[in-house]
């Protein structure tokens, strides 16, 4: 008998030091016949729901089927070994469901009540930044957008539509390769390129801004690999009234 607990006990072993050592840093979330996740995945579960525990499924059910479908290909993306894909598609899933319903600005009360304030005129009515969608990556010296921010553009159209009169500006990044003349150009057709993707659903491209910055502004390292992949990007800034 002691020698059949033995020999279990040494199979089981590997197991036992596996879930001690190789899961360091990641986060214990059954899911699809896998224990562990890195902790980017779960948090994205965890917003969607409470996302959708909020009502806003009901509420604005395209942006929340968009930033579901995120969650969801950054699973079959992460258990296709792209690793870190999977988790950077999982944070835009974050990132969209944060921005999801968003809610005009309320008018400020008057201090006094009396007499009461007068309200502006459609002209001089108060501007407000609405939403960022940042578009995280561009392939290297490439301007054509992938299918994976597709959702990303879906939704950031529908939230232009909500507002009658709004202002868009386009901002377009790169990494530091290359000469500042060169990348401006880059970053100008990045920009470009996503408002193509806006008029084609239905935004009028009148109302659309583009701006390239070429590599100024970055928002990462550009000395890592990652770092540049995530500076060359696109930025959807809306203002509406």
């Amino acid at each position: 008998m002691n020698s059949v607990v033995r020999k279990m006990f040494m199979l089981l072993l590997p197991v036992i030091a596996l879930a001690f050592t190789g899961c360091a840093g990641l986060e214990f979330a059954p899911k699809r016949a896998t224990w562990y996740y890195h902790p980017e995945l779960p948090a994205a579960d965890r917003a969607v729901a409470k996302a959708q525990a909020d009502g806003k499924d009901k509420e604005c059910p395209k942006e929340f089927n968009a930033a579901a479908k995120m969650r969801d290909d950054a699973y079959d993306v992460y258990l296709s070994c792209k690793t870190q894909e999977g988790i950077d598609m999982a944070k835009k899933a974050v990132e969209m469901v944060n921005a999801l319903c968003p809610k005009p600005p309320a008018p400020t009360p008057c201090p006094t009540c009396e007499p009461p304030a007068p309200k502006p005129t459609p002209e001089k009515a108060a501007e407000k930044e609405v939403a960022v969608i940042r578009i995280v990556n561009f392939d290297f010296d490439k301007y054509n957008i992938k299918k994976v921010f597709k959702p990303e553009l879906d939704m950031a159209a529908q939230i232009i539509k909500k507002y009658p009169n709004p202002s868009i500006t386009i901002d377009g990044y790169t990494d530091n390769k290359g000469s500042f003349k060169y990348n401006m150009k880059l970053s100008i057709k990045r920009a470009e390129a996503a408002k193509a993707a806006l008029v084609k659903n239905g935004i009028d491209g009148n109302k659309i801004k583009t701006v390239g910055h070429s590599y100024n502004d970055p928002i990462a390292d550009n000395k890592t690999k990652e770092g540049r992949a995530k500076n060359r990007r696109a930025e959807i800034h809306i203002v509406g009234k």
